[in-house]
């Protein structure tokens, strides 16, 4: 199913952190928390810019995360983030982390342009890949790039958003809804400022792949909302060239679980 473009963008980035408003969580708040430390959601962590602000992404292999090309912009310079700015922390939760490591470098989707009006063209382009300065994938995991969503066994988006920032809170068995016509992939997963960049799985044989990332929440008017994603194919031969892997390794931490089990008992 494709959607026209007459959308008006709500962009989820947290760079610097929103102020207000939960405009990704579509009707009813469907997050749970879910266990840092477990795979595959210790391969997730927060990206920090040291000013307070946050995105979110994913291990994609040992070295290389991927997440959202709007989060590496900073409003105030209105300047490209420098690498070294940036840190990744892998299995955050509440102050605590699993391992944590500086960016050494950004490759930025060809054709993304940092200081224009964003708009469901742009968010076609909108991811980036982080090289990290240590294997932190070899401690706590990575997942395998995965193909189109659909079908799919079980769907989950998980990230730190704006009002969850210490914790990982997943919306899980949420579904991809269509195609807009630039190719962004919808969802009606619940997804926030800071979840930008934050991977939307999908478990096939109880394996989870990454099939895309969340970018931006679109209003469809009448206060109803669509989540926006970039769909891994769209940046897999880049990423396979600077050093993603597959299959996933859930590293030596953690063990796969089923995510349907791996929350905890309250909603966060």
């Amino acid at each position: 199913m494709r959607i026209a473009l007459t959308l008006v963008v709500l962009l989820a980035a947290a760079f610097p952190a929103a102020a207000a408003g939960l405009d990704g969580v579509k009707g009813a708040d469907d997050r749970v928390e879910v266990v840092a430390r477990q795979y595959p959601w210790s391969a997730v962590g927060r990206i920090n810019n040291g000013q307070g602000g946050h995105c979110s992404g994913m291990l994609i292999g040992p070295k290389l995360v991927v997440t959202a090309a709007h989060c590496l912009w900073n409003k105030k310079t209105r300047q490209p983030m420098p690498a070294q700015s940036l840190r990744f922390v892998a299995g955050y939760d509440r102050g605590q982390y699993l391992a944590f490591t500086q960016v050494e470098k950004t490759v930025i989707a060809p054709g993304w342009v940092f200081d224009q009006p964003y708009s469901p063209v742009l968010a076609a382009k909108d991811w980036a890949l982080l090289l990290l300065a240590e294997p932190l994938g070899e401690q706590v995991g990575w997942v395998a790039l995965g193909a189109n969503p659909v079908p799919a066994d079980w769907l989950v988006t998980v990230g730190y958003g704006q009002d969850k920032a210490h914790i990982p809170a997943a919306h899980l068995g949420c579904h991809v809804t269509g195609r807009l016509q630039t190719g962004v992939l919808t969802h009606d997963c619940d997804a926030v400022h800071g979840d930008s960049g934050a991977p939307v799985l999908v478990w096939r044989g109880g394996v989870p792949t990454l099939a895309a990332i969340h970018v931006a929440t679109f209003g469809m008017g009448g206060g109803k909302f669509l989540g926006g994603a970039v769909a891994a194919a769209e940046f897999t031969a880049e990423a396979n060239r600077r050093g993603a892997q597959s299959p996933g390794r859930s590293g030596v931490l953690t063990q796969p679980l089923d995510p349907r089990v791996s929350v905890t008992a309250q909603k966060p």
